[in-house]
């Protein structure tokens, strides 16, 4: 491990750090002002906008509106996929001119940006060294994720910085909080909601207090329903959850659950019939179902490390969704850090490469042009990202299973340091 200990301490590494970020910050200065008029930002702007006026964005097409305001109208979802809580929250932006508008947005992801970072820095305090925090920011400001989260306009920023500021909430005992935050992200964009039961359950204070979490929370989420609208719901769901859902056959959704429904639909050539559709899609489902209530399992039977637990659902929410695309990764920012920090604490080569690999692969969200797509190998190639989040995912598994005193590695002070 010398050698490896020679190379993290090379101050170059700090300096190829730096230099690589602000020329992609210069990138992001260039492009990003003019992707105002494309996907996604539209589609959040305009679905918000006939609210306002009074349409139903879920039964009424964007496009007439879209090409009005000068945006480019997305075929591939006619109508809006987003809940009424993301388009009502979204409602005052709506009311300004459409650049004006995107300029607010871009500052609100930016701002998420800086405040994911600065929740990583407090929630890992001194096992996360100010030259670590250079290289954890260098990483993610880089990573295809933020990237695609610039250039589309995504709200995966937004829902794990409140994904991630319930897990500070838990940490310091405010666990009703916790559940509120957690439910905010999951009303907004209802896959978060994957999270919402280990944040009940693991709160403490026995079941007494555990029925009131679920109780709160309960009614939190059905007042926000009641608040913008239930019919709006309902033609969410009859409408517009299945433009969101329409993942099959998309090279940029990475999750288990999904490459088990492509895989499927390759046996039939790629063109199923409707029962072999539904027959895929249910085994797809269940896969995920699976993995996730495995993590669960796993986090019921380690009973301790809570840091490890969060870690491990968060990756295993990305692994068993439907929707899992290249910048839904975002959320992975605090669980590669954290395993970052761990390995830097007992570092071997294994782990240091297994952990070089991992990055590498989560990053790696750009499909094989030298496969056909119609090709089973195609799918395998393509799904390089989810051999990470496998990978992470069985790093964390392996953490709770490991034998600790405390419940949670402590690094004496010299090993407090990211290579």
């Amino acid at each position: 491990m010398n050698w490896w200990r020679r190379l993290a301490a090379s101050r170059l590494l700090d300096a190829g750090a730096v230099v690589v970020t602000l020329l992609l910050l210069s990138r992001w200065v260039a492009i990003v002002p003019t992707r105002w008029c494309d996907y996604d930002f539209n589609h959040y702007y305009v679905g918000s906008r006939m609210l306002l006026t009074g349409q139903n964005p879920y039964t009424t097409s964007l496009e007439g509106m879209s090409r009005a305001l000068g945006f480019t109208f997305a075929a591939r979802t006619p109508n809006a996929c987003y809940p009424p809580s993301f388009l009502w929250l979204l409602m005052p932006l709506a009311a300004l001119p459409p650049r004006v508008a995107y300029a607010v947005w871009v500052s609100v992801e930016i701002g998420c940006l800086l405040l994911l970072l600065w929740l990583t820095r407090r929630l890992l305090g001194e096992r996360l060294s100010a030259r670590g925090c250079l290289f954890v920011a260098a990483l993610t400001i880089t990573s295809r994720s933020v990237t695609y989260h610039m250039l589309f306009s995504q709200a995966q920023l937004l829902l794990a910085v409140l994904v991630l500021a319930a897990y500070a909430a838990h940490r310091a005992g405010k666990h009703g909080w916790a559940c509120v935050a957690v439910s905010t992200a999951g009303i907004l964009k209802l896959y978060p909601f994957v999270l919402l039961p280990w944040f009940i359950w693991s709160g403490g204070g026995g079941m007494r207090a555990r029925l009131y979490r679920l109780l709160g929370t309960a009614g939190f989420v059905l007042g926000i329903i009641a608040l913008t609208g239930p019919a709006l719901w309902c033609d969410f769901i009859r409408h517009g959850l299945p433009l969101a859902g329409d993942e099959v056959g998309c090279t940029f959704d990475f999750s288990l659950s999904v490459m088990v429904i492509n895989l499927g639909y390759a046996v039939h050539n790629f063109h199923p019939s409707p029962a072999a559709q539904q027959w895929w899609w249910g085994i797809g489902a269940l896969t995920g179902l699976v993995i996730i209530a495995g993590a669960y399992g796993r986090c019921a039977a380690a009973r301790r490390d809570p840091e490890g637990q969060f870690c491990l659902l968060c990756v295993a929410m990305l692994i068993g969704g439907i929707t899992t695309q290249g910048h839904y990764f975002i959320f992975l920012m605090f669980p590669l850090t954290v395993a970052a920090v761990r390995i830097a604490a007992r570092p071997t080569p294994a782990g240091v490469i297994g952990l070089i690999l991992v990055v590498l692969a989560v990053n790696c969200i750009h499909p094989p042009d030298f496969l056909s797509r119609h090709s089973p190998w195609y799918i395998f190639a393509n799904d390089i990202p989810l051999y990470g989040l496998i990978g992470l995912a069985a790093f964390f598994w392996r953490e709770l299973t490991v034998r600790r005193v405390d419940g949670e590695r402590q690094p004496s002070p010299e090993q407090r340091v990211i290579a």
